[in-house]
């Protein structure tokens, strides 16, 4: 174990002095071409309902001037340091190659579609119906299924194991069934990038969870690679401290979301999963409950989705809400981690 830590905070060095090497040139590069999203001016949920509220909140927080392309901080430099320095095994090489196609379809998505498409009103009230997401969805899974039938081929997932006590052997429909989870856990991190420090504070707590968790369990293997990723995230958070420097948006948070759910899987700790990162469930649910509710009902659940700007529109400062989340998401991994040690 001693020797495994030793070693992964090497790497942990590495990445932090490549991070700040790297993010001054890449913030003033998303300042230069001006990588901002547009502010949001259509309806939402099919015309039920303007955003004005969501204008209120950002307007009062002045945060529509903020790049949201940072997550390319994450993107670039995780596998690049990982291929570069790390002993690569088949599964690794898989987690890599997720990390990578996740993170280049959150910049498509960001780049194109959000960037894109600030100024044309038409295609970004499309982007905010329902079988506009519901399309993207069906294809992210689609490419969760690719990835994990790829793990699959490996002879690394042959079964799965829920706190030693069940064994699920992995089928073609199991491996749909953790597609879609897979995606769900993408879309969660993606959704959590919302307030100044959130995404990157969250991110951060679980991936120290993860590495105490596995040093514990005796799965050095990931160490090198979560020890990267917290190099990049310790930068990332320093530039996120409000008034942010800049988003993640998602070339940072979906590559995020996808490694943590596939190293759970890899090591039998789907459940702690769910725990350890359950803040991020929760913010979720509020946007699809919220969804699904204004698309059926024609009703609101919250005063805004997803659950961080509910507590702004009542009144919560951005730094009680991003500190809240804080303590509940290391009071959710403290439980995850107790469970993987059962």
């Amino acid at each position: 174990m001693l020797e495994a830590l030793k070693t992964g905070l090497s790497y942990f060095f590495i990445s932090t002095v490549a991070s700040v090497i790297f993010a001054p040139i890449m913030i003033s590069l998303l300042y230069k071409f001006n990588q901002v999203s547009g502010i949001k001016k259509t309806k939402l949920a099919e015309g039920k309902g303007t955003n004005a509220l969501f204008l209120r909140i950002m307007n009062t927080q002045k945060t529509n001037g903020t790049p949201n392309m940072g997550g390319i901080l994450i993107w670039i430099l995780v596998p690049l340091i990982t291929y570069f320095l790390v002993d690569l095994t088949a599964e690794l090489r898989v987690l890599l190659f997720g990390f990578i196609l996740f993170g280049f379809w959150g910049f498509v998505d960001v780049a194109i579609f959000t960037n894109g498409f600030k100024n044309n009103e038409k295609l970004r009230a499309f982007q905010e119906t329902f079988w506009w997401r519901f399309g993207k969805l069906v294809v992210a899974i689609i490419l969760n299924f690719f990835v994990i039938q790829l793990l699959y081929k490996t002879g690394e997932l042959d079964s799965i194991s829920l706190l030693n006590a069940y064994t699920i052997s992995v089928t073609p429909f199991l491996i749909l069934i953790l597609s879609t989870l897979g995606q769900f856990s993408i879309y969660s991190a993606e959704l959590t990038d919302g307030l100044d420090g959130l995404m990157a504070g969250i991110f951060t707590i679980i991936n120290v969870a993860f590495v105490v968790l596995l040093l514990i369990q005796g799965h050095y293997i990931y160490i090198p690679f979560l020890m990267i990723v917290l190099g990049v995230l310790i930068v990332d958070l320093y530039f996120n401290i409000p008034p942010a420097r800049f988003w993640n948006g998602g070339p940072g948070a979906m590559p995020l979301g996808f490694a943590f759910f596939f190293i759970a899987l890899l090591t039998n700790n789907l459940i702690p999963f769910f725990f350890i990162t359950g803040i991020t469930w929760a913010i979720m649910l509020s946007s699809m409950i919220q969804l699904v509710s204004m698309k059926f009902f024609n009703k609101k659940v919250f005063k805004i989705a997803p659950l961080h700007h509910h507590f702004q529109a009542v009144g919560w400062p951005q730094y009680k809400i991003v500190m809240r989340f804080w303590l509940f998401t290391a009071f959710g991994c403290i439980v995850g981690i107790y469970l993987g040690l059962l």
